[in-house]
């Protein structure tokens, strides 16, 4: 790699962590499994167990949910260093997510040393990808586990290529270390390693057998053990069982009507189980490679996981990844690799109950961006004359250049504004007032609408994990998540207008929801007894009433 390309990466770099660090303090907010995460990252720094007094657990209990360890013990530094605030909980994240640009470089050109141009504007494309940068920007373990996607395979293919048993062990451990960064590694991680087997088939020696076995399947086998463990023999698999797409079979209702206008031999011939949920699978894995996912709608269930009125690219990547899927190139293994992780990334997400979950997919951005960057360089490198290839560049530019302007302006101004709520917008400003207010009342309910209160007074607090791990009683109201009710003098429930006016020396907090369904915003003295503690959009998301 020659220094002009030395130059090129590092200042792509910058570019990329720029992109993820500015304005962290505002958008987005502090989501609760972000507070989760740095609160028992900090129990763990102060007290070296987890929020229920779990000693450095591999899987974290969190809210019942079992959440893999990784990201956790990735805060704790950052959380020693610079406090527990969202900046320390979100710069793992972030600082993995701006070196996935590099990352990308590297593994393209390991694949084929020759398509430098190719793999620096990968590189580049992906710097500023809203996909990447979205979950660069929080505390999302999927980005993290991007980032050791592309680090194993990038390890793996090495050794393929230059034979060094350092590389083939390192990668065995970043692949097993992945089993416990996020869910979604359990199958993406495996099916990635079968995909590398297929492309580097013909590199496979069969006299290196027992090297493969021992510095490779004998480290990711132990790595899986834990995981086994948990899944077969504990409630870590509860999450599982929730997600899944087979916990959902056909309502009888629905079975029963469509025997109603066929009959049984039809019903088993074009509607058995197996026929719904093959069905149901399918239309999931189709979504993701909609105009709307990619480049009009993104996530459209679940909103916090894109910004809203746009996709998980920007809107000139969705023609060239087209023209890129049908390009032709000297690098036959390069493409077939990125062709088959194209094809392998929605699965884990298409198996879950939800119609689309970018959160579960995001590895799919890794080939998206290599199509769209050898859309770019194919056309480009179609065009004979200079005057047009400089025209076609500075359309190029120009239209990314507004298209990303386009995002930013929907990421920064819209995002929190269009559905505050989503996105837990409040919690701060009510865990700040009721910090500071909390001496002068005997009791304090904090509204549990938006589910998971008390992680961010715990958070916000910074409650003394040794003096909290005792009160920490999960009760359990569904199948794959609990709530905490009571802390101190505080608890977590519902809020009632008519309680609280009965409870006397209290304060009570409700949701913006609360206010509306109880009609209390109807009440003449609306204005003088509630006070508005988080403002946005000509709403306030909650409340404080005085008793």
């Amino acid at each position: 790699m020659n220094n002009k390309s030395t130059l090129l990466l590092i200042i792509i770099t910058l570019f990329a962590f720029f992109f993820r660090i500015y304005q962290i303090n505002k958008t987005p907010t502090l989501l609760w499994d972000e507070a989760a995460l740095g609160y028992n990252a900090y129990s763990i720094l102060q007290t070296g167990k987890d929020e229920y007094g779990n000693t450095l657990p591999l899987i974290f209990k969190s809210f019942g949910d079992y959440k893999p360890g990784v990201y956790v013990y990735l805060a704790t530094p950052f959380i020693a260093l610079f406090g527990l605030n969202t900046i320390s909980v979100r710069l793992p994240s972030i600082i993995l997510g701006s070196l996935i640009p590099l990352l990308l470089f590297l593994l393209t050109k390991t694949i084929s040393p020759k398509s430098q141009k190719l793999a620096l504007l990968s590189a580049f494309l992906i710097s500023f990808n809203p996909f990447n940068i979205h979950f660069s920007r929080g505390s999302w373990e999927t980005n993290v586990l991007t980032f050791e996607l592309i680090l194993g395979s990038y390890l793996l293919i090495k050794y393929f290529k230059q034979n060094k048993i350092s590389h083939l062990f390192l990668s065995s451990l970043v692949f097993g270390i992945s089993l416990y960064t996020y869910q979604a590694a359990k199958m993406i991680s495996l099916l990635l390693i079968l995909i590398i087997i297929i492309t580097f088939k013909t590199s496979i020696n069969i006299n290196k057998i027992k090297q493969y076995i021992l510095f490779f399947i004998l480290p990711l086998f132990l790595f899986s053990l834990p995981i086994l463990q948990g899944l077969f023999f504990s409630s870590d698999s509860n999450r599982l069982k929730v997600v899944s797409l087979f916990s959902y079979p056909r309502s009888e209702q629905e079975t029963t009507q469509i025997l109603s206008e066929s009959n049984l031999i039809d019903y088993q011939i074009f509607h058995s189980h197996p026929i719904f949920f093959s069905r149901n699978f399918l239309s999931r894995y189709f979504n993701f490679f909609t105009p709307e996912f990619l480049a009009f709608k993104g996530d459209w269930q679940n909103l916090r996981h894109s910004a809203p009125y746009i996709g998980v690219i920007l809107y000139p990547s969705l023609i060239f990844f087209i023209i890129g899927l049908f390009s032709k190139t000297l690098h036959k293994k390069q493409k077939l690799f990125f062709a088959l992780w194209l094809l392998a990334a929605p699965i884990p997400a298409a198996l879950t109950r939800d119609s689309i979950t970018a959160v579960r997919a995001m590895s799919f951005s890794i080939p998206l961006i290599y199509f769209v960057s050898l859309g770019i360089l194919n056309t480009y490198q179609l065009i004979t004359k200079k005057y047009i290839k400089l025209s076609f560049v500075s359309i190029l530019s120009l239209a990314y250049l507004l298209s990303f302007i386009y995002y930013s302006d929907l990421y920064l101004n819209h995002l929190l504004k269009k559905d505050p709520g989503q996105y837990l917008y409040g919690y701060q400003q009510v865990m700040e007032y009721v910090i500071k207010n909390q001496d002068h009342y005997q009791t304090i309910n904090i509204t549990n609408f938006y589910g998971q209160p008390y992680i961010y007074y715990l958070f916000y607090s910074k409650y003394p994990p040794k003096d909290y791990q005792p009160q920490s009683i999960l009760i359990g109201d569904s199948v794959d998540t609990g709530t905490i009710e009571k802390i101190d003098n505080i608890t977590f429930y519902g809020s009632d207008y008519v309680k609280a006016q009965n409870t006397p020396n209290s304060l009570t907090i409700f949701s913006h929801d609360e206010i509306l369904r109880q009609g209390i915003d109807n009440l003449p003295d609306f204005k003088e007894k509630f006070i508005p503690l988080s403002p946005i959009n000509n709403i306030s998301t909650f409340y404080a009433y005085h008793n």
